[in-house]
């Protein structure tokens, strides 16, 4: 037992006390146990400002998310109530209308002149992911045509058709949507978004099978399938904008700053705006504005107010879309427009003396029908990004 108890002491002479596996193993967890215990203390001050920070964040992310919704809604509602006025007053100049929907983009010059704060994310951007000014401008180039073509059709579509019917059937710009961001933004279609989409398409298409126009008046096949064929590629065409505007956000436009929104907004009216003035002076229009203008039934300065109040709605419209597509999704800021299809006939019926027929109403619930399949999946995938969150958290404990 000596023997043992020399050779043991002799060992731990003969090696430093930090080669122990065992002191080794002490110091280890000890240090670990004052590790965690700092920690946690740090932990718990650090999970208060976080928590803070957080909350503010999301506030601020609602509240602007409710701006914007109330941007498109408003802006929605009232740019296609004004627009159907236009015509019953007896104005018919197409690229006059169309060039209202854009020409409110003066109103957006104080909010670029206001200096915006610093990001701490704008910072954090490398010179090489910041994009070309000669790729910006292609950007806005391409998008600003594109609208103009998108803009046309559906000034046919309002020429052609009610306020609530355009409205029903603009309607499928949501099921659209859901193709193009699936094709181009990654957006999953799951079997209930396939559902609102086949519902959305079924609320359009029974249009088509109605004789009159819910105004009180006859309209022919003919009108009524230009009609509807102009709104469903406007519709088409607006899908496939906002989803290359989703792509242009997380490819070229990397700020995250809301001055981003207004100067895309404000750059693609300008530029819609100069093409439709081309428009108008190339088709010779121009000619007829001052008779136009003579022949309203409501005066001159009735028909300035309608084309000055149509081009701010559709301007805040336009804020709204592009700053929920930058807040949210494309697809997100199809839904709001949807919302407004159901407003809209409500307006219709009310300032416009709009009839709701019972196809009308039968498409109406159908549509609702289709949005509320799809509110219901963003409640499913909330569902899960929740549990997954707290299942990653329970990992990260567990391995610890």
């Amino acid at each position: 037992m000596g023997h043992l108890y020399l050779y043991f002491t002799t060992s731990l002479n003969k090696k430093k006390k930090t080669d122990s596996p065992t002191f080794k193993a002490y110091v280890t967890m000890e240090g670990a146990h004052e590790k965690l215990l700092h920690l946690s203390f740090e932990e718990a001050e650090g999970n208060e400002e976080t928590n803070s920070r957080l909350q503010s964040s999301k506030f601020i992310l609602w509240l602007q998310l409710f701006v914007f919704t109330f941007f498109v809604l408003g802006g929605q509602a009232a740019g296609t109530l004004l627009g159907r006025v236009y015509y019953d007053q007896g104005a018919k100049s197409r690229w006059i209308a169309t060039l209202a929907q854009t020409a409110g983009f003066p109103i957006l010059l104080p909010f670029l002149c206001y200096p915006s704060p610093k990001n701490h994310d704008d910072q954090q951007l490398s010179i090489d992911h910041q994009s070309s000014v000669l790729v910006r401008a292609s950007v806005y180039i391409f998008l600003g045509l594109f609208q103009v073509a998108n803009s046309m059709l559906f000034t046919v579509g309002v020429q052609y058709l009610p306020a609530s019917t355009y409205s029903l059937i603009s309607g499928s710009q949501l099921a659209f949507n859901a193709l193009t961001s699936f094709l181009l933004n990654g957006q999953k279609i799951t079997p209930i978004i396939l559902n609102s989409v086949v519902l959305l398409s079924f609320s359009s298409s029974a249009i088509i099978f109605q004789d009159k126009t819910g105004d009180g008046g006859e309209i022919s096949h003919k009108s009524l399938l230009i009609g509807f064929a102009a709104t469903t590629l406007g519709s088409l065409g607006y899908a496939l904008q906002f989803s290359l505007t989703e792509l242009a956000f997380q490819k070229v436009f990397k700020s995250g700053t809301l001055k981003v929104v207004m100067k895309m907004s404000f750059n693609i009216g300008m530029l819609v705006t100069i093409a439709s003035l081309t428009g108008l002076f190339a088709s010779g229009n121009w000619r007829d504005l001052e008779k136009e203008m003579r022949e309203y039934r409501t005066g001159k300065l009735s028909y300035v107010m309608n084309l000055v109040c149509t081009a701010i709605a559709w301007q805040l419209y336009a804020v709204g879309s592009v700053g929920l597509v930058f807040k949210a999704s494309s697809l997100f800021s199809n839904v709001i427009i949807n919302l407004g299809t159901t407003i809209v006939p409500i307006f219709a019926m009310i300032f416009l003396k709009d009839e709701m027929s019972g196809l009308k109403v039968f498409s109406l619930l159908l549509g609702l029908w289709g949005y509320a399949s799809y509110i219901y999946q963003h409640y499913l995938d909330d569902l899960e990004a929740k549990a997954s969150e707290v299942k990653s958290l329970a990992e990260e404990e567990g391995n610890f």
